[in-house]
This record gives C-alpha cells, structure tokens and sequence, in this order.
C-alpha cells in the first residue's frame, strides 16, 4: 500500500472476527464447509470470492450466528458470535441478496424498523431513518413504497435499514447481484465510501472478482465446495477509488492474481 493510501486510513471502528477450525455439514453428510481459519481485524473490509454454491453464504450465516458449525468456533472480539444479529452489544447487521423490504410500508418506515423492533422511541428512530437514507442518496424517495422503486433503489433502502443501527460488523450477501453492471458499480463506489465514512467491519460475499478488487481491503477466495481458503490476498490499491480505478494498470493485475487462485481452486473450470 502507498504512504498516501496509509495516511488516508481513519482509525477502526469495527470489531475483530476470529473463525477456528469452523466447519458445516448438512444433512446427508454434505460438506458445505470444509475446517477453515480466518482471521479479521476490526475496521476492515474483506470480500469473500469463489464460485457458485461454493460455500460463501454458508459461511456468512455461521458468522452471523444464523447457522451453527458443526465443529470449530466463530468469535466477535473473543465472544461467540450465535445470536449476535440485532445484538446492542456487537450490533452486527446483515443485508441480503434480495432487498426483504415490506411492501405494505414506506422506505422510511423500513429503515426504521429495526430500531422499532429495539423499542426506540418514534421521534429518535425516525430521525436516525431519516439520516440513514440521505447517506444512501435515497433522501428523495423516503415517503415511497418498495413496488415504486428500482431495484437498485429498493437495494439503497435495504443497506439503509442496516446501517440506522450504526453496525460494527456488516455483513452483505451479493446484495447487487441482480443488478446492472452500471448500477452496480455506483452502489458499489457508494459502499466504498460508506465504510471510509463509518469504517465498521464489513465481509462482502461475490463471485465478481472485479467487485471484491474495486470494495475491499483484502480478498479471500474460497474453492468450490467445500469452501476451503485457498487464498488470501490484502488488495493493492489507494483508499480512495472511483470509476477510473477500474481502467488502471494494478486494478487489472489485483484482478489476475484473484483469477488465478480461482482457478486453482477450481472456481473458473
């Protein structure tokens, strides 16, 4: 990393995640992840990369304490993470691949529901909601029902409703996924900024390997299942990015060297 990029790192917010030994089989004796290590340090941005049903939403969930390993122990500073969503603790909040906003309710009154649900009060929640959908550029759209809305809009009020609870680990399953390349990269330029911004620890699971070289700090790319690390790679980049970043020379390279261990994960057969 250049001296420019080091100096640009604002101090960490997030909280550190520690995997050990963490496996999960299904019924039927599927691995769907094999014994892995994986260390995170509170403040970074890792993206997680390998192939279809290799095993990354899986792995998600066991961090998120939506699912249990089989063996081995997920750890959010030194705590187990079962549980955590919605914890006032870790406040870990998650965003999935599809929006889940409830179509009987506004944008505003979406994002406001988590804090709803924690029983704080009209006046503040509103007012957080309010904030959390300026910082996703929806701050026009805030009285609009989900069926009024683009789906990368309706995509903006999910990431909204997770962060209105000012999260220290924020965990996105291809949340743009289904979107065009064009919008995708504003949301994920807009990610970007977001965690520079807040700087909570984020995992980002994709299978683009130019969206885990544009988003994160470092890369971990998983094989095809079971997920097994097969390598992980900090991404040689400046802090600061934008659309130009994709077109030069070490954006290229840092997507080669990810492609590569694809391939010898047997992720691009």
């Amino acid at each position: 990393m250049t001296p420019t990029a080091q100096q640009a790192q604002p101090r960490a917010q997030g909280v550190a995640l520690s995997l050990r030994g963490v496996q999960r089989v299904f019924a039927g004796g599927v691995e769907a992840v094999a014994p892995l290590d994986l260390a995170v340090d509170a403040g970074d941005f890792l993206a997680l990369l390998g192939p279809s049903g290799c095993g990354k939403s899986t792995l998600l969930r066991l961090i998120a304490g939506l699912d249990r390993p089989d063996a081995g122990q997920v750890l959010i500073d030194g705590r187990s993470a079962s549980g955590l969503i919605g914890d006032r603790g870790h406040r870990v909040a998650f965003v999935f691949q599809d929006a889940h906003l409830l179509p009987w309710r506004s944008v505003l009154r979406n994002v406001e529901l988590p804090l709803e649900l924690r029983g704080v009060g009209k006046s503040e929640r509103r007012q957080r909601a309010r904030a959390a959908i300026e910082q996703v550029g929806l701050g026009d759209a805030a009285g609009r029902y989900p069926a009024q809305l683009s789906g990368g809009m309706r995509m903006r009020a999910s990431l909204a409703r997770a962060l209105v609870t000012d999260p220290l680990l924020l965990l996105l399953d291809e949340p743009f996924a289904a979107l065009d390349e064009i919008t995708r990269h504003a949301l994920d330029q807009q990610l970007r900024q977001l965690w520079l911004d807040r700087r909570m620890t984020v995992l980002f699971v994709t299978h683009s390997i130019s969206e885990a070289v544009f988003l994160a700090q470092r890369a971990v790319v998983l094989s095809r299942r079971p997920a097994r690390i097969v390598e992980g790679r900090a991404i040689d980049l400046p802090m600061a990015r934008d659309s130009a970043t994709r077109t030069q020379e070490a954006f290229v390279r840092e997507m080669r060297y990810l492609r590569e261990a694809l391939e010898r994960g047997g992720g691009l057969a």
